[in-house]
């Protein structure tokens, strides 16, 4: 009994030393060695997406009064374009960003119309298999997590380790994700920025590979991190910390690819379903996401060394 009584103490005793030895052994890359995405990722203007429509309305091609600009028009009027074209989807392309200071490329932008009952059925499914009625938005755009001299300093860090596992966690934090556009005060006249995360039915970011488009070898490996209920969670006084899923296959590959010393460039991808009932209160032009996060990347010396504890 006293030997039993003697060996549940030294366990007892022995799991805390474990947490605390593992956790000394843990190293996050300093926060200056890695890009903060800081930005206003904005949308295409709807002359962007429609103008072929746009333009058979100025040649006469279209019914009369059909207007010739949308400069401000909503997501309506674009669902409306669609539908007269007979089209699922338009998409918009953008190779080089505005802001060359921000570790950008490659932007692409989908517009989806799940506008008409058998339109898009495929496409149009909300995340419960039923049929979803309004305009699925979906972004992707390239981000720089590994550059050169982060990959460096991270080797410097590893002291020529390379085991992917002693990658411990990779994680975003996020100070601000917004989604805002401008409005008119009817009162005063003056130009506003207005939030409208609440117009959104259903929101999901994550990241992915960046493929090149067209990549026959493209795998999709998109892993969400942020849900629809986390939004109104987050700001510049809360922010929230996302840890990337160790298990997906992306992260997987990530892994490799920071240990390896690679130059690394992720997809970070949005996906956003706007009910019919709110698309007039979208309007694309002045608008955009407003983001600000850190990419955080945590090595653990204790992963190298198996069975030691």
């Amino acid at each position: 009994m006293k030997h039993s009584l003697l060996l549940l103490l030294c366990l007892s005793a022995a799991l805390p030393a474990c947490a605390f030895l593992e956790a000394a052994g843990d190293v996050e890359v300093p926060q200056d060695s890695i890009p903060h995405a800081q930005f206003l990722l904005k949308w295409p203007n709807v002359d962007q997406l429609v103008g072929a429509t746009l333009q058979k309305a100025g040649s006469g091609q279209m019914p009369p009064g059909f207007p010739t600009s949308l400069a401000n028009g909503s997501l309506a009027h674009i669902q409306g374009m669609m539908t007269i074209d007979g089209e699922c989807r338009r998409s918009f392309d953008q190779a080089v960003m505005d802001d060359p200071k921000v570790p950008l490329k490659n932007l692409h932008v989908e517009v989806v119309n799940c506008g008409t009952e058998g339109r898009c059925t495929a496409e149009c499914l909300d995340q419960y298999g039923d049929p979803f009625r309004g305009v699925r938005l979906q972004a992707r755009v390239w981000f720089n997590l590994i550059s050169s001299d982060t990959s460096a300093k991270i080797q410097d860090i590893m002291k020529g380790q390379n085991n992917p596992d002693m990658i411990a966690q990779i994680r975003l934090r996020f100070s601000k994700l917004a989604f805002v556009q401008d409005v008119i005060d009817p009162a005063t006249g003056a130009k506003q920025t207005a939030t409208i995360d609440g117009l959104f039915s259903g929101y999901e970011l994550g990241v992915g590979s960046a493929y090149l488009p067209g990549d026959p070898t493209a795998v999709d490996d998109d892993t969400a991190i942020v849900k629809q209920r986390y939004l109104a969670s987050i700001s510049p006084d809360t922010p929230q910390r996302f840890e990337l899923d160790p298990t997906s296959d992306f992260s997987v590959k990530l892994r490799k690819a920071i240990v390896s010393g690679q130059q690394v460039w992720v997809a970070v991808y949005q996906r956003i379903d706007v009910p019919e009932q709110n698309l007039y209160a979208v309007r694309l032009n002045g608008g955009g996401v407003d983001l600000d996060f850190q990419p955080e990347i945590v090595i653990s010396f204790i992963k190298t060394v198996t069975g030691a504890l």
